[in-house]
């Protein structure tokens, strides 16, 4: 059997059963009224605010009459009463009576179950008082007790919703960032489809500035890719022929052919999507134990209220209205209206927000288990940085200074996108380093740039750089391996292919 992700009720999993399917995994609904909310909390949400309003506006003047003397002819306070938490218990409250009859259907005892008996016996024995008020001991009515009860649980599944939708934007952002539109190469034509009618084995052309649309592997072409949305990693990757790229991350500088290797649900943003949705569906530990333990909890408060009938009824021959009044105040006072406004709330949020902030919490397990972690281990390949490169050093290896050396190295990276020519221009103007227009621009993808800056051939970029141009730099490895072993991304400039 299935459990409903919306009312938690367990449901066959028959060919007719009411289903639907989300980034590939199958939910299973023991009603239409789940299956809508599920599909579209919005309008769950639209008619909660309705029902919590409704039950409020009645509610509070119930509540006024019950302990403020308005009213002064008892019975004419109870007919009020009456009928003012009519529309209370059966149009606010009438989802307890629909789980309750699932719960039954299914032999399964519930919340719904424990809540609509609680409730429901508190009505009628009210209405008893109301209409046959010498019958019962005492003379109090508990109009109020049902309301209160019905509609604070209502609020409650009401604050439930709509922190479930503000966690789940945090997924449909992540899907939005995959583009609609793709450009495929088939029968050597270039045509636009969407994304939807991508096939594996596609090649799609992916220009500077655009999204990658898919999964794939470059084929042709050579470029720097931003994955910053799915590793962390704050500085783009070299992508050449043969290189893996992830759908949704960013082309940065030059035209690339790939070929797609995964689409629709299979992709890693499709599956990064599937598992921060199915963690928000999922339950924590103490959440199961709660549901384990409600499967017995709502027997035992019955059976508790009906040993209590005979007790007063057959050993202690108080009488059937006495009787029957401790029958309904156990039921009464098991109604569980705490767990009722008690949510999953931190389980939502905390998935919601950890996607939002690139962090993928895969399940309330591991989100239960967290407070007790006291020691982070990162791994070699761990990425732990502010995102914002900057300058730390300039070591002159040749007659230039280092305003000189900035200078050159600012003017040749004027015309480049990188996040690292970014922070070389930002360093150059904080030192007020007038920078020059290059000429003859080019960037060599995984290597570095080229451009002439003042009549001068000007080389930024690592050792291969250095090598493709025949710069001699093997005598200042020492110091290019201290820079690296602090972290640091170290460049060497050459001008007239002389390394300063």
């Amino acid at each position: 059997m299935a459990k409903d992700p919306v009312c938690g009720m367990y449901v066959e999993e028959g060919e007719h059963a009411l289903k639907t399917t989300r980034y590939g995994t199958t939910y299973y609904f023991c009603s239409e009224t789940c299956l809508v909310e599920f599909q579209a909390p919005e309008k769950a949400i639209a008619r909660l605010k309705r029902l919590v309003t409704l039950g409020a506006s009645l509610t509070v003047p119930i509540a006024a009459l019950t302990y403020l003397p308005i009213i002064s002819d008892r019975a004419t306070n109870n007919l009020v009463m009456l009928f003012l938490s009519l529309p209370v218990q059966f149009v606010v409250g009438f989802r307890f009576y629909r789980g309750s009859y699932d719960a039954l259907r299914s032999r399964i005892g519930n919340m719904d179950l424990l809540i609509g008996l609680g409730t429901s016996a508190a009505w009628i024995y009210s209405i008893s008082v109301t209409f046959v008020p010498g019958f019962f001991p005492g003379s109090a009515t508990y109009f109020e007790t049902s309301a209160i009860i019905i509609t604070l649980i209502q609020t409650g599944n009401l604050l439930e919703y709509i922190t479930k939708g503000k966690a789940s934007e945090a997924v449909h952002r992540l899907l939005n960032l995959q583009p609609s539109m793709s450009h495929v190469i088939r029968d050597g034509v270039e045509t636009s489809i969407p994304i939807e009618n991508v096939r594996v084995g596609d090649v799609l052309i992916v220009r500077p500035g655009e999204r990658v649309p898919v999964d794939g592997k470059v084929v042709d072409g050579s470029s720097v890719v931003d994955e910053s949305m799915i590793t962390g990693e704050s500085l783009p990757n070299d992508k050449r022929i043969g290189d893996e790229v992830i759908g949704a991350t960013i082309n940065k500088t030059g035209l690339l052919k790939i070929q797609a290797t995964k689409v629709g649900q299979d992709t890693v943003l499709s599956q990064i999507a599937k598992l921060v949705e199915e963690a928000q569906v999922g339950k924590a530990p103490l959440q199961r134990l709660a549901d384990r333990v409600s499967a017995y909890f709502v027997p035992a408060v019955i059976l508790i209220a009906i040993s209590s009938f005979m007790f007063w009824y057959f050993v202690a021959n108080i009488g059937l209205a006495f009787s029957l009044l401790a029958f309904v105040s156990v039921v009464i006072i098991a109604c569980p209206c705490a767990l009722g406004i008690a949510t999953p709330a931190a389980l939502l949020v905390g998935t919601g927000k950890g996607a939002e902030n690139g962090i993928l919490i895969k399940g309330g397990d591991q989100l239960e288990l967290a407070h007790k972690a006291n020691t982070v281990i990162f791994d070699k390949t761990g990425t732990l940085t502010k995102g914002r490169p900057a300058v730390t050093d300039i070591v002159p290896i040749g007659p230039l200074s280092e305003t000189q050396i900035l200078g050159y190295a600012g003017s040749v990276e004027k015309g480049s996108e990188h996040p690292l020519a970014q922070a070389v221009v930002d360093a150059a103007q904080k030192m007020n380093v007038a920078l020059s227009d290059p000429s003859d621009f080019e960037t060599l993808a995984g290597l570095g740039v080229r451009a002439t800056v003042q009549g001068r051939e000007v080389l930024l970029g690592n050792t291969d750089l250095m090598d493709k141009f025949s710069v001699p730099v093997d005598s200042y490895a020492g110091k290019l391996t201290t820079l690296q072993l602090q972290g640091k991304t170290a460049t060497i400039l050459a001008v007239d292919r002389d390394p300063v």
